[in-house]
C-alpha cells in the first residue's frame, strides 16, 4: 500500500511538473517570425519618406564641384603613389593578431599550428615591398588580410562570431579599381594592393600593370557610375568582360541617346592593362556627379534596398558601410570604406553618446538631416531618412537582431539584408536580448554630410 502509494504519488508529481514545465517550453520554443515587424509595416521604398523639398538642390554648384574633385583624387590617388603606404610592421601586426588567434576553417574545424606558419610562409613579408607600380583591377575581388581565399572565423558557429563574418574580408573593389601594388607573394599567386577604399591580398589574375597613357585616359574624362548591380560589360565585338555593380566608375568618351560609350582595362597576356571601349546602356548608368537631391538620393538608395548582406562585401554583396559608400558615390561624394571612419568623415560630427534613448531620438529629429545624416554605433552606420509616424527612420544593410532563448543561449533572427527601420528592429521579439541594449542605447552619433541649415532657414 505504501510503495503503490509512493508510485502514485510519484505519477502524479511527474505529470504535475509537466504541466508546470508546459508554458515554458511553449516560450521557449515558440516559432519565430520569419520578419521584423518593421519591415512588414514601413514601406521599403526610401522614396515614400521625401517632403516636398525633395527636389531641391540641397548643396551649391562650387561646393559640389569641390566634393566631387575631392572624390576624383583619392580614387586616382593610388596611381600616383610612389611608395606603400602600409609598412611591414603593419603587415606582420595581422599575421601575430591570426597566430594568437588561429580560428576556425570552413570546416568548423580549429585550424591547426601549422595553419599560420603557412600563411606566413605565402606573404613572404621578409622581402616586403618587392613591387611598387600602379595597377588596375579587372574584374570585381575580394580584398584579403592574408593571401587566401579560406576564411577564418572566431568561432565554429556562434551566432556573431562564425559564419558569415570571416575576419580574413576586408572589402570587396569593383572592377576596374585604380590600387598600387606593393608587393606580392613568394608564389607569385597573390598581390598586397592599396586602394581608394583600403587595403589587403588580391589573386594576382585579378590585377593588370597600367601605364601613364592608361593613368591620363582616366584622370582627363569625366567619370560615369554604375546603378545596377550586374550590369554586363562587353567589348565593341559583343565579347563579355565582366560584370559591374552598382557604385564602379569607368571613363566616358562619347554618348549616343541610348548609351554610354566607356573605356575599360583588361589584361593582356602579360597582365599589362590594354583600353577597350565598350557601350554601357543609360538605363544602368549616368554621369557623375548627379545633383544632389533627397530625391535623387533616395532613388539610388532604392538599389540597395533588399540587397543580401555581405559582411567585408563577400560574395560581392554589402555591409553597412558599403552600402552607404556606393551608394553615395554617384553624387561625387566620397566616403571611407568602415563605419567609425563614415562616421567622422565630412567635419559635421554630433557626439549623442551622452544622451538618454530618448534624447537621442529628439536630437536626431531636431538636427538630423533627412537623407544625408549618417547614424553611427560601433561596427554599424545607417542613414537617417527622417520621420513616419514620429519616429526616426533608417536605411541600413544588417545582419540581424540579438536573440536570446532556451538556457540563455545568444542567437540571431537573420534579416541579412539591407532595410528601412526604426531605430528599435525587432522590439516585438519575445526572444529579443535586451541585455546589452538595442540600436539607440548603443547610438553614438550622427554625422551630417552637408553643411547644415541655419535655423531661420531650417525646415
Amino acid at each position: 500500500m505504501v510503495a503503490g502509494s509512493f508510485g502514485s504519488f510519484v505519477g502524479f508529481s511527474r505529470t504535475a511538473f509537466a504541466w508546470l514545465l508546459l508554458p515554458f517550453c511553449l516560450w521557449a520554443c515558440g516559432s519565430t517570425p520569419a520578419v521584423i515587424r518593421d519591415v512588414e509595416v514601413h514601406p521599403q521604398d526610401a522614396l515614400h519618406y521625401l517632403d516636398w523639398t525633395a527636389s531641391e538642390v540641397v548643396i551649391d554648384a562650387d561646393r559640389h564641384a569641390a566634393l566631387d574633385r575631392e572624390f576624383d583624387r583619392r580614387y586616382l590617388a593610388p596611381w600616383h603613389r610612389q611608395q606603400p603606404v602600409y609598412s611591414r610592421s603593419d603587415m606582420e601586426k595581422e599575421l601575430l593578431k591570426f597566430r594568437k588567434n588561429p580560428g576556425f576553417g570552413e570546416n568548423k574545424r580549429a585550424h591547426g599550428p601549422d595553419w599560420i606558419e603557412s600563411m606566413a610562409a605565402r606573404a613572404n613579408l621578409e622581402h616586403y615591398p618587392d613591387a611598387g607600380f600602379a595597377g588596375v583591377t579587372v574584374v570585381n575581388s575580394d580584398l584579403r588580410l592574408l593571401p587566401t581565399h579560406r576564411p577564418h572565423f572566431d568561432s565554429a558557429d556562434g551566432a556573431g562570431t562564425g559564419y558569415p563574418f570571416d575576419n580574413l574580408q576586408n572589402s570587396a573593389l569593383h572592377a576596374n579599381t585604380p590600387v598600387f601594388v606593393s608587393h606580392r607573394s613568394a608564389d607569385k599567386a597573390w598581390v598586397f594592393v592599396e586602394s581608394h577604399s583600403g587595403f589587403g591580398w588580391l589573386p594576382a589574375r585579378d590585377v593588370a600593370r597600367v601605364d601613364e597613357a592608361i593613368v591620363a585616359q582616366w584622370e582627363n574624362r569625366r567619370l560615369i557610375t554604375v546603378l545596377e548591380d550586374e550590369s554586363p560589360i562587353f567589348d565593341e565585338k559583343g565579347m563579355f568582360l565582366f560584370s559591374a555593380n552598382a557604385g564602379a566608375l569607368f571613363p566616358l568618351f562619347d554618348e549616343d541617346p541610348d548609351a554610354y560609350r566607356i573605356l575599360v582595362a583588361v589584361p593582356d597576356e602579360t597582365r599589362n592593362a590594354e583600353i577597350r571601349r565598350s557601350r554601357l546602356l543609360k538605363t544602368y548608368a549616368r554621369v557623375k556627379p548627379l545633383p544632389l537631391t533627397r530625391r535623387n538620393i533616395a532613388s539610388v538608395a532604392n538599389i540597395f534596398l533588399n540587397k543580401p548582406y555581405g559582411w567585408g562585401g563577400i560574395y560581392q554583396n554589402r555591409d553597412c558601410s558599403s552600402t552607404l559608400k556606393d551608394l553615395f558615390a554617384p553624387f561625387g561624394i566620397w566616403l571611407p570604406r568602415h563605419s567609425s571612419d563614415q562616421a567622422l568623415h565630412g567635419g559635421y560630427y554630433m557626439d549623442l553618446s551622452g544622451l538618454d534613448p530618448t534624447a537621442k531620438e529628439r536630437a536626431i529629429i531636431r538636427d538630423g538631416l533627412p537623407y544625408l545624416s549618417l547614424l553611427w554605433l560601433k561596427g554599424h552606420i545607417m542613414l537617417y531618412l527622417g520621420t513616419f509616424q514620429g519616429q526616426p527612420l533608417v536605411l541600413h544593410n544588417m545582419w540581424g537582431v540579438r536573440t536570446r532563448r532556451l538556457l540563455q543561449r545568444e542567437g540571431r533572427l537573420i534579416i541579412g539584408r539591407a532595410v528601412i527601420t526604426t531605430l528599435r528592429p525587432g522590439s516585438e521579439l519575445r526572444e529579443l536580448d535586451r541585455s546589452g541594449g538595442g540600436l539607440l542605447d548603443k547610438l553614438q552619433g550622427m554625422t551630417l554630410l552637408v553643411t547644415p541649415p541655419t535655423p531661420a532657414n531650417k525646415e
